[in-house]
């Protein structure tokens, strides 16, 4: 396991211990009420990845992530602060990206796993394509969400293996 998925992993269990500890105090969600947030997340994070293809980082610092939010990356947890250090951080990964030919990212959602009310991990796998139509690259990715007052936002991301997806017990 590497060092950035166990530090995202640590992240992940000190949240879920917390939440539970808050069980007592979170009302019991229904079926329906986790399919309801399942979809929206899953919504969220579509929305990422249009924005993000369309390459569109002022979008994506306001409409998508919380501010501030965390990368668990090899680098080991990087925070950006405010909506402009997202807004570089879009646009360098963007340069970046176009300059090696990428055209566009694809999400596959695997799993959402609804914490509470208010907190879900999004777990899947992102594709890359090139400008030709090939795949660039396929990795995994895991997201944390918060609901927030203007809806759902990613506070945290971490890659890791393909294989590897946050599941839990509904």
């Amino acid at each position: 396991m590497t060092s950035r998925f166990q530090s995202w992993l640590s992240v992940a269990i000190a949240m879920a211990t917390v939440t539970a500890s808050l069980s007592a105090q979170q009302p019991q969600l229904s079926t329906a009420d986790v399919a309801v947030i399942k979809k929206e997340v899953t919504a969220a994070v579509d929305k990422y990845y249009r924005l993000f293809s369309e390459q569109n980082p002022n979008a994506l610092a306001a409409e998508v992530f919380n501010t501030p939010w965390l990368v668990l990356g090899s680098s080991g947890p990087q925070p950006d602060l405010t909506q402009e250090a997202s807004v570089r951080r879009f646009e360098t990964s963007m340069k970046q990206l176009v300059a090696s030919g990428w055209a566009k990212s694809v999400f596959t959602t695997e799993n959402v796993c609804v914490l509470n009310a208010n907190a879900a991990i999004a777990s899947g796998y992102n594709t890359r394509y090139k400008t030709d139509g090939t795949v660039m690259s396929v990795g995994g990715v895991s997201y944390l969400f918060g609901k927030t007052k203007n809806g759902w936002r990613i506070v945290s991301y971490t890659g890791h293996a393909k294989g590897k997806v946050v599941r839990c017990d509904d």
